[in-house]
């Protein structure tokens, strides 16, 4: 009888057991499947999965278009240019502020302004990328990006006689040196609202290729033709030496060797080299 009990007795505790284990093992097939949703993984985050979003973060990026909207791209070191290399930034206008502090508005920034860019972390995955912005500060500009316009316009004054006439510039930027693509057409952007031309890039034996160069004949009908090249830059002395011709035809150019830009008082000064014309 004793050993009919203890037998009865071992059945219901091996039963619970069971039971027990089963229990344990279906709360966690539940907590699995929840994790299955997928998280948005945001910049700056500091690992944090609880599911507060309220930390901001911010990051430099630099002005492409400060028109009817902010378009920037973040630095290349940042975490925000692993989303993307062009952000359209929304913001609230007195969020916008100047190196003192100030309030500023959208048109008194410029393409090259470098900004710090204070939001929430999260980035919609468009393209551009798009975040919405509590703070954005002016933190400084890139000269360099002036100090080409600066270049360009200066060879552009020269003989103004060849640009009568003319549907296009094109521009050779194979010589260009510290910038990034985007820079270059922020660049290249800029001489176009300037000159109110259109802009077509290409080598010499590219455009001709094109159609756009007469080759054989040496003459470009429609348009001149801009060569930056020999260039050396130093970035702490804020001096660029370079070589730079204007193209029309065989015997229609200008340009100078050995020339140099010098940022003075926010100014980039232009002294010419060796001088020629043809």
């Amino acid at each position: 009888m004793n050993k009919t009990i203890k037998f009865i007795t071992l059945c219901l505790v091996l039963m619970l057991f069971a039971t027990g284990c089963g229990t344990r093992g279906t709360t966690g097939n539940n907590g699995n499947n929840g994790g299955n949703n997928s998280i948005t993984d945001i910049p700056g985050d500091d690992g944090d999965s609880s599911g507060d979003k309220t930390t901001m973060v911010d990051f430099e990026a630099e002005v492409i278009e400060a028109g009817t909207f902010l378009l920037v791209t973040p630095d290349k070191e940042s975490n925000e240019a692993r989303s993307s290399d062009r952000i359209s930034v929304s913001f609230t206008e007195p969020a916008l502020k100047d190196q003192n502090g100030a309030a500023i508005t959208l048109k008194d920034l410029k393409p090259g302004d470098i900004l710090k860019i204070t939001y929430n972390g999260m980035i919609a995955e468009s393209y551009p990328a798009q975040i919405q912005a509590s703070e954005i500060t002016v933190i400084g500009h890139n000269n360099l990006i002036d100090g080409y316009l600066a270049i360009i316009d200066d060879v552009w004054q020269e003989d103004s006689g060849l640009n009568s006439d003319i549907e296009m510039i094109t521009v050779d930027t194979t010589g260009w040196i510290e910038l990034s693509d985007i820079e270059k057409e922020i660049i290249l952007a800029k001489v176009k609202e300037t000159y109110g031309f259109e802009i077509t890039v290409g080598t010499f034996d590219e455009l001709a290729d094109q159609g756009i160069i007469d080759k054989k004949n040496l003459y470009f009908e429609n348009g001149v033709h801009i060569v930056i090249s020999d260039m050396k830059y130093d970035g702490k002395a804020g001096k660029i030496t370079y070589s730079i011709s204007k193209w029309r035809s065989g015997d229609g150019a200008v340009g100078s060797d050995g020339t140099t830009a010098e940022l003075k008082d926010g100014s980039w000064i232009i002294t010419k080299g060796t001088r020629w014309i043809s």
